[in-house]
C-alpha cells in the first residue's frame, strides 16, 4: 500500500504562539453538550488566527477533493482536505488546549468533569487534517475510529486516540447548512452543531462513538482543522 504524501507546511506565527496566548482575565470554557460524548469551548480560536490559518492553508497547501463514492462500508464524503504531519504544531496546539483544561476559574462541576476527562491524555495525533467544505460538499453519517500514532512533541512513544478535536474557522453566517450532526445511540433528539467561529468540538470516538456526519454546505465555505487527543494505550 502507497504512503500518502504529506505536505511540507509551517504553520503562522499566531499559531506558534498559542501556549502564551491566555489571559488570566478570559480563558475559553469548555461547556457538556451531550455528557461523556460532546463537549464545546467558544472562542478556542482568536477570528484572527483563524483567517491567518485560512490564508496559510489556502497559498501554501494543496488541498485535493475526495471523490463522491459511497458502500457499503463507507459514508459518502464530498469535501476539500490536506494532511500536515506535525509533532511540533501538534505539541503546540496540545499545550495551549491543555492549559485551557487545567485553569478552571469557575467552580463549576462540569468543568471538573472536563478536567477529569482529559487528564489522563499525553497530547494530539500529529496527523492534522484541514477540511474545506463549499457548497455541496458534505460528509454522510459514519463512526470515526481509534488510532494508534506517534505522541508529540519527540513521538518516542505512542498512545491510543479516544476523542476527535475539531477546529471551526468559519462560523455563524459565513456558511449555510454545514452542521455537524449528532445522532444518539439511545434514539434521543438528533443534535445539530452550527459552529460559531473559532468553537473547538470534542466527540468521543472509537468503541463509544456516535454515528454524526457533516451536513450538506447550501452557501460559503465551512474550514476546519482536526486533531485527536491521544490517551495511554
Amino acid at each position: 500500500m502507497s504512503k500518502k504524501k504529506l505536505n511540507v507546511f509551517e504553520f503562522p506565527k499566531k499559531f506558534k504562539d498559542l501556549p502564551n496566548s491566555l489571559n488570566s482575565y478570559y480563558i475559553p470554557e469548555p461547556e457538556i453538550i451531550l455528557q461523556g460524548q460532546i463537549i464545546t469551548i467558544n472562542n478556542f480560536f482568536k477570528p484572527d488566527l483563524c483567517q491567518d490559518l485560512i490564508k496559510s492553508f489556502e497559498t501554501k497547501l494543496k488541498l485535493e477533493t475526495t471523490p463522491l463514492i459511497k458502500s457499503k462500508d463507507y459514508a459518502a464524503r464530498y469535501n476539500d482536505r490536506a494532511l500536515v504531519n506535525d509533532l511540533k504544531s501538534a505539541d503546540t496546539l496540545w499545550q495551549y488546549m491543555k492549559q485551557i483544561f487545567i485553569s478552571n476559574p469557575y467552580d463549576d462541576p462540569q468543568q471538573h468533569e472536563v478536567v477529569d476527562i482529559f487528564k489522563s491524555a499525553k497530547g494530539l495525533n500529529p496527523q492534522l487534517r484541514i477540511y474545506r467544505y463549499t457548497q455541496g460538499h458534505h460528509f454522510g453519517a459514519h463512526y470515526d475510529d481509534s488510532v494508534i500514532c506517534d505522541v508529540p512533541p519527540e513521538g518516542k512513544s505512542r498512545g491510543k486516540t479516544h476523542w476527535t478535536l475539531l477546529i471551526y474557522l468559519t462560523g455563524d453566517d459565513e456558511f449555510k447548512g454545514g452542521g455537524t450532526i449528532f445522532y444518539p445511540d439511545d434514539g434521543g433528539e438528533t443534535l445539530n452543531i452550527h459552529p460559531f467561529k473559532g468553537m473547538a468540538l470534542l466527540h468521543k470516538h472509537g468503541d463509544a462513538c456516535l454515528r454524526h456526519e457533516a451536513e450538506l454546505v447550501k452557501k460559503g465555505a465551512k474550514w476546519v482543522l482536526r486533531s485527536d487527543v491521544v490517551f495511554p494505550m
